[in-house]
């Protein structure tokens, strides 16, 4: 799989890169598009998707978190999130109690269920990583989370 994504990669760079140098941006994008893709298909026989990983995993972090909390930092509309909150209650991942800071939201919290696909999840995360990560040492691999942190702080401020 690593060769078919490197061989697709030089084929994208070179395809849409003006003198076949790809941007930064468009690199990050194909990244992500191809870890989600590989965590999407280790994690299809859990019955959850890349993105019902990451939320539940965000929920995990921060429990007691709104839904609007939740939509703001997913970068998508509270009724696209709520969509979601919705279907992944319904499958018994989650429940949402009374928010004793603010009676007009209700406090999103993973149920055992929910908190047992983070675990594999986060598993798959973990493997997923070691094999993108193999041939950095750590410390170039603390830098380039630097530089992730770096960036999105910049686009947080923007």
């Amino acid at each position: 799989m690593s060769i078919q994504i490197a061989e697709e990669l030089e084929l994208n760079r070179n395809l849409h890169a003006p003198r076949g140098r790809a941007s930064t941006l468009y690199m990050m994008h194909f990244l992500t598009h191809a870890t989600r893709s590989a965590l999407d298909e280790q994690l299809k026989p859990e019955g959850i998707s890349s993105f019902h990983y990451t939320i539940l995993r965000v929920i995990s972090d921060n429990p007691g978190l709104s839904s609007a909390a939740l939509s703001r930092r997913f970068y998508v509309t509270p009724q696209t999130m709520g969509e979601m909150l919705i279907m992944l209650e319904s499958k018994g991942y989650l429940d949402r109690r009374p928010n004793v800071k603010n009676q007009r939201a209700l406090a999103l919290h993973l149920t055992e269920l929910g908190q047992s696909k983070t675990v594999i999840g986060d598993r798959f995360v973990e493997e997923i990583e070691a094999r993108i990560f193999a041939n950095l040492d750590p410390a170039a691999i603390e830098a380039f989370r630097g530089t992730i942190a770096e960036a999105l702080n910049a686009l947080r401020k923007s």
